[in-house]
């Protein structure tokens, strides 16, 4: 009997499911939405300048888009990329990978649209308003398609560093982190508000603190109330969580930086230094969650290679 003819498998790994077309879609998607990123920060202020925000050029508005416009060329983007070429090897990673960039760019988004003082200050912003629009869609549409693709049923049943590090960690960090919201708060509600970035647009923050303490806080506590039960949608959420907090709190960091380097008022190098070991611990959770997570299949193939190595 003649040897039948093998095709050889370049990029998919020995346990990946065959390929279909959610999982091309979701691939093209994350190239196009790493390319407008790209494009987003080179017509922006620290490229072009094509895009001109309505906001004082010298504020503390203008330094955390700055470092926002960077931090998206320089790690979402590439990270964006990672994840597509995951998706196409159809990797089991791939749409776990996905949900970091995808969700940080729907996260990020309305800031930019809602944020500026159209009728206070010049700007031209309002004309790329059909590219605000569709890294929206493309960030919460792969979100979508990623989150479809993670089949939490193939998955290892969870074990003890991803039940501490997903139900007990992340929620915690993330009810820390939000309990920042207090004090501005008070001060935002306040007769005479004294934050410099709040007075130069309340809309950034009254955007941002909507999506903070109306959908992250809620969603950290449920996912680790889920967890605690071994709900299959709770390792998923708190997966979303984690891909989040790892990029926002980095972004964060670099804001701080970048209002410290440009001598805004309420700025500090004690503050950009608190900021950048926050952000360093939100993406150490956010890696140690991701490498919690085991399918089923390469889970057998480490605990053979361990039996025969023994």
């Amino acid at each position: 009997m003649s040897d039948l003819p093998m095709r050889h498998r370049t990029c998919e790994t020995p346990y990946a499911p065959t390929a279909h077309t959610p999982g091309r879609l979701l691939g093209g998607a994350l190239l196009v939405l790493a390319a407008l990123l790209v494009a987003t920060t080179l017509l922006g202020p620290v490229g072009f300048a094509a895009i001109q925000y309505p906001i004082p050029d010298d504020g503390a508005l203008m330094s955390q888009l700055i470092a926002l416009d960077i931090f998206a060329a320089a790690v979402v983007a590439p990270l964006t990329l990672c994840a597509a070429v995951l998706v196409w090897c159809q990797h089991p990673l791939g749409g776990v990978m996905t949900l970091a960039p995808s969700v940080y760019t729907a996260y990020m988004v309305p800031q930019y649209v809602l944020g500026p003082q159209y009728l206070r200050y010049d700007g031209n912003s309002q004309t790329f308003f059909p590219l605000q629009l569709v890294l929206l869609v493309l960030g919460w549409t792969t979100a979508l398609l990623a989150w479809q693709q993670i089949p939490t049923a193939t998955w290892a049943p969870p074990g003890r560093r991803e039940r501490i590090t997903g139900g007990v960690l992340i929620p915690l960090l993330a009810i820390m982190t939000f309990t920042r919201y207090v004090p501005a708060l008070l001060d935002a509600a306040g007769a005479h508000p004294s934050a410099a970035d709040y007075r130069e647009g309340p809309g950034y923050f009254w955007t941002i603190a909507l999506l903070d303490l109306g959908v992250a806080l809620p969603a950290a506590i449920a996912a680790a109330a889920g967890i605690r039960h071994g709900s299959s949608w709770a390792r998923k959420v708190a997966l979303v969580l984690s891909g989040w907090l790892a990029l926002v709190g980095p972004a964060v960091a670099g804001m701080a930086i970048s209002a410290w380097l440009r001598d805004v008022p309420d700025a500090s190098a004690g503050q950009a230094a608190a900021m950048t070991g926050l952000g360093a611990l939100c993406a150490a959770l956010a890696l140690t969650l991701l490498t919690a997570v085991r399918p089923v299949a390469q889970q057998g193939q480490e605990q053979e290679k361990r039996a025969g190595a023994g």
